[in-house]
C-alpha cells in the first residue's frame, strides 16, 4: 500500500474543560452520520476551557452537521500522510521538512495494524502546499534505515568477495611453492651423486 499526502482540513469547537464535554462535542457528529479519523483534545492554559479538533468532514451534510454542532475550520493549514509504515518513515518525513526550511506548528501520528496515520499543520497555506510536494518526492526514496541496511549488505558481499580473492590467491601460491620444491630436491640428488662418482674415481 502506497503513502497518501494530502492536503487536510481540521475542524474545532471550543467547549468547557468538564467531564462530559468530549462525549457532546461529538454526540452531534455522530447522529449526523460524519464518519471521523482523528480526534484531538486539549485544555486550554487557563484550564477552564478546552478545544476538540475533528477529521475529516467531507461533503455538504457532514459540513451542516458540524457547523451545527459548533464546529468551524481551523485556521492552520493542515498535511495529512496515510498509509503502509516502515522503518525510518517518521524521520523521513521530519528531515525532507527540516531540509526545506519548513517549519511544523503542530503534529500526530500513529501506527494501528502497521498503517501510519500523521496529521502535520503549518503557519501558512503555501507551507502546507510546499510540504507536500517535498514529503511526496521524499518518500519516493528508501528510508535511511533501508538505505544503510542495503549498505552493509553491499560491504558484506565486497568484504566476502575480497576474503575469498585473497584464500584463491594465497592457494596459488602456496600451489607454486610446493611445484617448486621438488625440482630444487631433484637438483641436490644430482649435485650429490655427481659428488660421489668423483670421490670414488
Amino acid at each position: 500500500m502506497a503513502v497518501t499526502v494530502k492536503r487536510a482540513t481540521l475542524w474545532n469547537t471550543q467547549t468547557s474543560n468538564t467531564p462530559g464535554s468530549l462525549a457532546a462535542s461529538l454526540s452531534p457528529l455522530a447522529e449526523g452520520n460524519v464518519n471521523l479519523d482523528l480526534v484531538m483534545g486539549y485544555s486550554h492554559p487557563d484550564k477552564a476551557g478546552a478545544t476538540i479538533e475533528v477529521f475529516p468532514v467531507d461533503g455538504a451534510a457532514s459540513q451542516r452537521a458540524a457547523r451545527r454542532a459548533g464546529y468551524r475550520k481551523s485556521g492552520f493549514p493542515c498535511v495529512a500522510i496515510s498509509g503502509e509504515n516502515r522503518v525510518g518513515l517518521g524521520r523521513q518525513i521530519a528531515s525532507a521538512l527540516a531540509e526545506a526550511g519548513i517549519n511544523i506548528n503542530f503534529f500526530i501520528a500513529q501506527v494501528v495494524r502497521n498503517e501510519y496515520t500523521g496529521m502535520f499543520s503549518f503557519e501558512a497555506e503555501s507551507e502546507a502546499d510546499l510540504a507536500v510536494k517535498i514529503i511526496r518526492e521524499a518518500l519516493k526514496h528508501a528510508p535511511l534505515a533501508a538505505t544503510r541496511a542495503r549498505s552493509l549488505g553491499l560491504n558484506h558481499k565486497k568484504k566476502t568477495k575480497t576474503k575469498a580473492a585473497a584464500k584463491r590467491s594465497a592457494g596459488t601460491k602456496k600451489t607454486s611453492t610446493t611445484s617448486k620444491r621438488p625440482a630444487s630436491k631433484s637438483r641436490a640428488a644430482t649435485k650429490k651423486k655427481s659428488t660421489r662418482s668423483k670421490v670414488r674415481a
